[in-house]
């Protein structure tokens, strides 16, 4: 890796090699693992491009390794990358820089020539409009209509053009089943089915129309149960919610199911090992 990368970026692609390793799988499986092409998993674990989140959440999901303990090292390493957590060297002498740098020197020459350009251009045009008030807005007006107009153009023609169609979903059908639907860019689910639960679990099946696939959530109450999903397209999918204490807003979620279509969807609530039964309903209910 490159010694010039912030340490806690070093420190992730570090951790990143370490999951790929654990998952024994080569770039062409984890192609085939994460639907991530193999080219960008070696740019990712080569510190050539920086990995997305979705990235490191399906890199976790291979290795079966707990995101949670990643992802707060993925978060300092963004931070670090972005520069947001940079911090300015102490400023060096005035002339220690121009003996030890000369280039450094020749560069503030150059640009305090170009700011003297400016400067006098900004005269110039201060003298103008206090000349000719009137011309000059004019003048103003039809150079912002110019310049705006050709971008309007280009803008609505990329809005209108193919590149405007949504990008084409990653897994569809069969080839979704067993995965995360956080981590395979499913981007337009929609809930085709909702119910709460006899003891207040919230229970929802939802359902990626463009990559012919559904999956369960539920938002826990207590830990031990279960949910299932289940479809005429493909195999039932399950969760054990293992949450000790529930929190506001948590949410579980199954591995994603074949449903070329919302008919035939069916989830299923087991409460607990404690309390035997189970509550099951379709989509569109």
């Amino acid at each position: 890796m490159p010694q010039t990368l912030p340490a806690a970026y070093r420190e992730l692609v570090s951790d990143l090699r370490q999951l790929k390793d654990r998952s024994r799988l080569s770039l062409a499986g984890l192609e085939r693992t994460t639907a991530i092409s193999k080219s960008s998993w070696e740019r990712y674990l080569n510190a050539k491009q920086f990995p997305p989140r979705y990235a490191v959440q399906a890199l976790c999901q291979a290795a079966q390794v707990n995101e949670e303990a990643v992802l707060p090292r993925w978060e300092c390493a963004e931070a670090a990358w972005s520069r947001r957590g940079h911090t300015a060297s102490p400023a060096e002498p005035e002339q220690d820089r121009s003996t030890a740098h000369p280039e450094r020197s020749t560069n503030d020459k150059e640009s305090k020539a170009t700011r003297s350009v400016v400067h006098r251009a900004l005269l110039a045009a201060s003298a103008l409009v206090t000349a000719r008030p009137w011309a000059t807005t004019a003048g103003v007006l039809l150079l912002c209509t110019a310049m705006v107009a050709p971008a309007a153009i280009i803008h609505a023609s990329y809005r209108t053009g193919p590149s405007a169609a949504a990008r084409p979903p990653i897994c569809r059908l069969r080839s979704c089943e067993g995965r995360d639907p956080l981590t395979t860019a499913c981007e337009d689910p929609i809930t085709v089915g909702s119910r709460t639960a006899a003891d207040g679990t919230r229970l929802e099946i939802r359902l990626s129309p463009s990559c012919q696939a559904g999956w369960a959530r539920s938002w826990p109450t207590h830990r031990g149960f279960r949910i299932e999903i289940a479809s005429p397209d493909g195999h039932p999918q399950a969760v054990t919610a293992r949450t000790a204490r529930p929190t506001a807003g948590e949410m579980i979620t199954t591995t994603m199911i074949a449903a070329a279509h919302a008919v035939g969807l069916r989830c299923c609530y087991f409460p607990s090992a404690g309390r035997p039964g189970r509550e099951c309903f379709n989509a569109g209910s």
